[in-house]
C-alpha cells in the first residue's frame, strides 16, 4: 500500500522533470518525453488489468488503439483523450466520496484532465482526487495499478465538440474526517445507485469494495 502525502508521486513515477529544465531542454521537448514515458507507463499497466467482463476486454482493446495516436492526452484533441479519476472510499469499504459536477448535472467520482506536468495517470487522479475533494492524506491500496476503466462519449458543451473520453480509474482510500471541498460528499454503499445513471460508477465502486474486502 502506497501512502500519498504530496503530489509528488515515488521517483519510479517521474521523470526529472528540475534536471530537464536545469539542462536548458526546451519546454516542448520536456512535454514530449513525459507524454512518452507516461504512455509507455500507461501501456504496461494495462497488460496487468484484470480483465473480469467483455466490457473490460473492449475499453483495454480500445485505449490501447487510442494511444497510438500522436498526444492521446492533449485535452485540445476534437476526438478525445485519456482522462484520470479516482473512487475514493474509506478502508472499510462503507463510504465513497463523490464530487457534484455542474458541468454534467451528476454525482461523480473526482477526477479529470491529464496535465503535461503530470508524470503519470495514476498522478493526475491522486492531484485530481485532492483538488475536488479536499482531502489530502489519501492511500492506495493498489499502488499504482488499474482499478477500472471506462470509455465514455462526452457531448458538445459551448465551444468544445462531442468527443470520447477514455477514463483511467485508480482505488484510492483515506482515514481523514475532515472539512471536504465545496461540492463533494460522501454517499453510502447503499445511496450509490440513486446517483449513477450509466451504471459504470456502481460498476466501479462494486470493484473498489471487492479488492478493500479482500486485504
Amino acid at each position: 500500500m502506497l501512502l500519498l502525502r504530496h503530489m509528488h508521486g515515488t521517483p519510479a513515477e517521474r521523470l526529472p522533470l528540475a534536471e530537464l529544465e536545469e539542462e536548458a531542454v526546451p519546454r516542448g521537448e520536456i512535454i514530449r518525453r513525459v507524454s512518452s514515458a507516461r504512455r509507455e507507463a500507461l501501456l504496461g499497466a494495462l497488460g496487468t488489468y484484470p480483465v473480469e467482463s467483455a466490457y473490460d476486454e473492449s475499453a483495454v482493446s480500445r485505449i490501447r488503439t487510442f494511444l497510438a495516436c500522436a498526444d492521446p492526452f492533449r485535452r485540445s484533441d476534437p476526438v478525445g483523450h485519456v482522462t484520470a479519476s479516482a473512487i475514493v472510499t474509506r478502508p472499510s469499504a462503507d463510504g465513497f466520496l463523490l464530487v457534484f459536477h455542474r458541468k454534467v448535472d451528476r454525482w461523480l467520482q473526482p477526477g479529470g484532465h491529464v496535465e503535461p506536468s503530470d508524470a503519470s495517470v495514476f498522478e493526475t487522479a491522486l492531484r485530481e482526487a485532492r483538488e475536488e475533494t479536499g482531502i489530502e492524506r489519501l492511500e492506495s491500496p493498489l499502488g499504482d495499478a488499474i482499478l477500472d476503466l471506462d470509455v465514455h462519449p462526452i457531448p458538445a458543451f459551448g465551444t468544445e465538440p462531442a468527443h470520447v473520453h477514455y477514463d483511467v480509474r485508480y482505488l484510492l482510500t483515506t482515514e481523514d474526517g475532515g472539512a471536504l471541498a465545496p461540492g463533494a460528499a460522501w454517499f453510502a454503499l447503499a445511496d450509490v445507485a440513486g446517483v449513477d445513471r450509466d451504471g459504470s460508477l456502481d460498476r466501479a465502486i462494486h470493484k473498489a469494495v471487492a479488492n478493500v474486502s479482500a486485504r
